[in-house]
């Protein structure tokens, strides 16, 4: 076994066990009677919020990819590489879409179509999260001014990794991450093959906003307004749950753990890590961060029961275009 598979196994098992003591010091009890607290009506505007976000995430995808790309397919495509993030670090899941996406369209469309989406993504996400920590600012007076400010500086910084990417692809970001994609079994082939291809792919994703400027402002409003779920379920948590918060502190708490997930993201390990961070965002926040460890523990499991619905349909068979069976897909 390769060291850096120890390194992932050795974090996921303390993410988990620093996890568990976290909920063993809150009480089971209390944890228990938070997830009846939000019964079903809770339970189904949860699942509902989460669902939205697949499906617009999918929309956004197929806006990319065009008509031949079906509604159905690219929302458990999506949710399939949700659910791999969950657990695996380092955005996991791009790949495996990128893999379901070749199934249907080749390698050049799938590579391509997914590179827009995270370029875009790139920038949707900060914008959102900008936009609430601003919010947060005006609205908030529960965390201090320093905090506020220390929030909406790194929400800031969170923009990087988009000018990073602007710049990786205007110089072959594709031929890097056709490395990548090479490892998935069944699509290798010779270098010179993924040499041009990669070219290829390149020049297409610098004129996508010069040619196809409508689907790209699609993509975006698809990607706000799916991130914007997240921010009205965390203000839906703390009703169902019960917490004594409002709609600034979900703003506030929602600007916070964007810009946490960006720190996340370079863990070796997922499971467990969302929920340990919320305890922490909490507090810092001057927030009760038991509560906070409460809520993501609610969210989480929601997002599983959403995602362990739809991923397994990515995995049956499916028609050229992603149509289990043909008419019966709504196309985006």
């Amino acid at each position: 076994m390769s060291l850096k598979k120890v390194i992932q196994i050795v974090s996921v098992i303390a993410a988990v066990a620093v996890l568990i003591w976290l909920l063993d010091r809150i009480g089971w009890s209390t944890i228990t009677s938070a997830i009846r607290r939000v019964g079903f009506a809770g339970a189904a505007v949860l699942c509902s919020l989460a669902s939205a976000e697949t499906i617009l995430d999918g929309a956004a995808l197929c806006a990319i990819v065009g008509p031949r790309l079906k509604l159905a397919f690219a929302v458990v495509v999506n949710s399939a590489g949700s659910t791999l993030n969950l657990v695996l670090p380092w955005e996991s899941g791009e790949i495996l879409k990128t893999g379901l996406l070749h199934t249907q369209f080749g390698s050049k469309d799938a590579l391509s179509g997914m590179i827009i989406w995270n370029y875009i993504f790139k920038l949707s996400r900060p914008a959102v999260s900008a936009l609430t920590a601003v919010l947060a600012w005006m609205l908030c007076r529960r965390a201090s001014g320093t905090t506020i400010a220390i929030v909406c500086a790194a929400n800031a910084l969170a923009f990087l990794p988009y000018l990073a990417l602007r710049v990786l692809v205007q110089y072959g970001a594709a031929e890097g991450l056709l490395k990548i994609l090479k490892l998935i079994p069944g699509i290798r082939r010779r270098p010179s093959h993924w040499l041009g291809l990669a070219r290829n792919i390149d020049r297409e994703v610098r004129q996508f906003w010069g040619q196809r400027r409508v689907a790209y402002f699609k993509v975006f409003a698809y990607q706000a307004i799916a991130r914007m779920t997240g921010w009205f379920g965390i203000y839906a948590g703390f009703k169902f749950v019960g917490l004594p918060y409002g709609f600034a502190e979900a703003t506030l708490v929602y600007a916070t753990m964007n810009v946490a997930e960006y720190v996340i993201a370079i863990l070796p390990a997922r499971v467990g890590v969302s929920e340990g961070t919320a305890f922490f965002a909490f507090k810092f926040l001057g927030l009760d961060p038991t509560l906070g460890l409460i809520l993501y523990v609610v969210l989480r499991v929601r997002t599983v029961f959403v995602n362990g619905i739809l991923t397994p349909f990515a995995f049956i068979h499916w028609t050229k275009g992603g149509t289990s069976s043909p008419g019966h897909s709504p196309p985006c």
